[in-house]
């Protein structure tokens, strides 16, 4: 079995025809949905729900028919007992009621058939949207925390390190523009060599360092 028919069953208490299922599998594949997606449940319902009001239209026209096979059988008994004229007139209001009385009943089945699909669509899609809503708030509130969390606890392990001795003689360094100097191995003489920086004398002749009082 399944994640179609299972899902199926959960709604329906039965499994699906084979037409049934070729049906939603064609709605699966232009929809491109997944096996286990939410939305096949409202797909099914609203199958169910077409297949069984698919259903009213012949069983609209066989109660009409009854009903002008009955309405006929009333006005022939009746004509046999009245003259011409009335025939021709009890016939047509004959007609008339019959045509009513189907017109009245298909619509009524068909308000009944919208009415029922609309709201079946309008709680599906409500639940889906309140679902995303509620998954996209929570995994955003989540990624905001952890992000502050994370700037927080460096901001103070920062402000932590500045009062020790060596951030204070880095901050002495700082001031005194040298600390870039240290960094990029950049004064005249200095070398970098396999990511080390080395000190030798300039052309000049000189020897340069860096201020630390």
């Amino acid at each position: 079995m399944n994640d179609l028919d299972d899902a199926f069953a959960r709604l329906l208490a039965r499994q699906p025809t084979d037409a049934e299922r070729q049906r939603l599998y064609q709605v699966r594949d232009a929809l491109d949905l997944k096996n286990n997606d939410a939305l096949w449940l409202v797909l099914i319902a609203l199958q169910h729900y077409d297949n069984m009001y698919s259903r009213f239209p012949e069983l609209i026209k066989q109660a009409a028919a009854q009903t002008l096979l009955e309405f006929q059988r009333t006005a022939t008994s009746t004509l046999d007992a009245t003259k011409a004229v009335a025939e021709a007139d009890l016939a047509k209001a004959v007609a008339a009621t019959a045509r009513d009385v189907a017109r009245l009943t298909v619509v009524k089945q068909a308000a009944i058939w919208i009415a029922t699909c609309l709201a079946v669509c309008v709680m599906a899609f409500s639940a889906f949207g309140w679902s995303v809503h509620n998954r996209a708030f929570k995994s955003g509130y989540d990624k905001g925390y952890a992000a502050a969390y994370v700037e927080a606890k460096d901001e103070k392990a920062a402000a932590s390190w500045a009062n020790t001795p060596q951030g204070k003689s880095a901050y002495r360094l700082a001031q005194y523009g040298a600390i870039d100097s240290l960094t990029e191995c950049n004064l005249p003489g200095w070398k970098i060599q396999a990511e080390v920086c080395y000190v030798r004398p300039a052309n000049d002749g000189f020897v340069y360092g860096w201020r630390v009082r």
